[in-house]
């Protein structure tokens, strides 16, 4: 990279229009407005965990044109374990940005004592997975896009599973009636998740989320408690699906999480809840929903398969192992 004519700093709150604009043009498939990703590392990326990002910015013009990051994955967190992402505006791309940010991810992480970098590569981006394998990264599987367009006509599922839980005493709410600020409802709400996430397959050791962390979910914009479907027996909520908005795209919606707990998984409920789910998303014309799959959760994918999601594209999710550190002797020679 030329320095003359690139700056590498640091990430300053006003990047994130400009961390947004390069998502969008990377993944136009899955935007994110710079308002989601200032709630995202509020909510997550707490006083305990690591999140670093720079900037490369053009000194002709002060446009930024590639961004890089090395932070503790929200849901699986493990100290010496870091998630590591690179993006260069597709215009700059060839002129050593990737190679300069992948260097300085990669000193930051020999600092922090990493065992282990991870990323995610669109796989139909030959450069950037060749980019991804020279810089000593291997997949560990796939993840997929899908999308559900809502204009086409297509048979929708019955209510008849959905009556005959509630026939066998399971009851189907929202969040929105159950009551969103209501600190027992919280808590509530937060074990199930904790309980259901803890099965969910993911890169890295599950990590449960604190209430701290949870009640924040209810100051971001996107969050819509109206869309929080639930299924409980008596006072324990059993399964949720939810749906979240997605200010980046107001026509379209985000899956945000789905789960049961595994007394009463094979039921039918978690199909029943997104076809609530589906039956709430047409009646306001949303045109599409999207949602992200793990390759390993293959149940989650049948479900969503049967509703019509179709596969976007593929991420291939990485892992880059570094070398156990040298140990010292008590002469400090190495041992």
């Amino acid at each position: 990279m030329d320095r003359e004519e690139y700056l590498v700093r640091p990430f300053t709150d006003l990047d994130y229009e400009a961390v947004s604009r390069i998502g969008r043009k990377v993944t136009p498939e899955f935007p994110f407005s710079p308002e989601e990703e200032r709630q995202w590392v509020a909510r997550f990326m707490t006083s305990d965990r690591i999140n670093e990002r720079w900037i490369v910015e053009e000194r002709s013009t002060s446009t930024v044109v590639a961004w890089g990051s090395m932070s503790h994955a929200p849901h699986a967190f493990e100290p010496r374990k870091f998630w590591s992402a690179v993006e260069v505006d597709p215009a700059h791309r060839g002129r050593g940005i990737g190679r300069t940010l992948a260097a300085l991810i990669e000193s930051e992480a020999g600092s922090h004592g990493a065992v282990c970098l991870w990323t995610n590569v669109r796989t139909d981006d030959p450069r950037s997975f060749d980019f991804a394998q020279r810089h000593g990264f291997r997949e560990l599987r796939r993840v997929w896009m899908s999308t559900l367009d809502l204009t086409q006509e297509r048979p929708e599922p019955g209510a008849e599973r959905g009556k005959a839980l509630e026939r066998d005493g399971m009851r189907f709410t929202t969040l929105s009636e159950e009551g969103p600020a209501r600190e027992e409802t919280r808590r509530k709400l937060l074990e199930l998740l904790n309980e259901t996430s803890r099965d969910v397959p993911r890169v890295g050791k599950f990590a449960p989320m604190t209430y701290e962390q949870f009640v924040k979910e209810f100051e971001s914009p996107s969050f819509l408690p109206e869309a929080c479907f639930l299924a409980a027996v008596g006072d324990e909520y059993v399964a949720i699906s939810s749906l979240e908005r997605s200010l980046a795209e107001p026509d379209s919606l985000r899956v945000d999480f789905t789960g049961t707990r595994s007394a009463y998984r094979g039921r039918g409920v978690a199909s029943e809840l997104k076809r609530r789910a589906l039956e709430y998303a047409r009646a306001r014309g949303v045109r599409s929903l999207r949602t992200v799959n793990d390759s390993l959760n293959r149940p989650m994918w049948a479900i969503n398969a049967k509703q019509g999601f179709v596969r976007t594209f593929e991420w291939s999710a990485q892992e880059r192992r570094f070398p156990p550190a040298p140990t010292t002797g008590e002469s400090g020679e190495k041992g």
